[in-house]
């Protein structure tokens, strides 16, 4: 495999990670403070967090000028910051109802079907990849494996 793959999939799993963490601290303070309170405080401090490495990145010449923001950048970031709050509020709805495993495996079963529709139509910036009938077959599986992750109610 190239070095570019073996560090994007190294990159992707190190990501899965974070988010199986977040994921899971995320459920807790549902169940604490409540998944509306728990998405928004923690966009609010993430947005903190972002804000001071861009702040630095500002000051520091650390990173070089990758383009200007556009007002289609904006709307586009706009959009991305309010899925967040969505996508924090319903991991931590979700997996203090269901556990971590099962809400999990259900929010990548859900990333899967998008990013395959993504993928076909090359909505993604990228050639498009074809959804071919083992591609189908593998969300099928996916959805099987969510099947048998739900907990079990006696």
């Amino acid at each position: 495999m190239k070095n570019v793959i073996l560090i994007g999939l190294g990159t992707a799993l190190l990501t899965g990670i974070f988010i199986g963490a977040q994921a899971t601290l995320s459920g807790r303070l549902g169940g604490i403070i409540g998944p509306i309170r728990t998405g928004l405080m923690m966009n609010v401090m993430g947005g903190i967090l972002a804000f001071v490495v861009y702040v630095i990145t500002l000051v520091l010449p650390i990173v070089k000028e990758e383009g200007t923001i556009t007002p289609r950048a904006i709307t586009m970031l706009f959009f991305g910051g309010l899925l967040g709050v969505f996508i924090v509020v319903g991991v931590s709805f979700s997996i203090s109802r269901v556990g971590v495993t099962a809400g999990l495996g259900t929010i990548i079963l859900g990333q899967m079907l998008v990013s395959s529709i993504v993928d076909a139509s090359g909505w993604g910036g990228v050639e498009p990849i074809p959804l071919t009938t083992t591609r189908i077959a593998g969300l099928a599986v996916m959805g099987f494996a969510v099947f048998l992750l739900l907990p079990k109610t006696t």
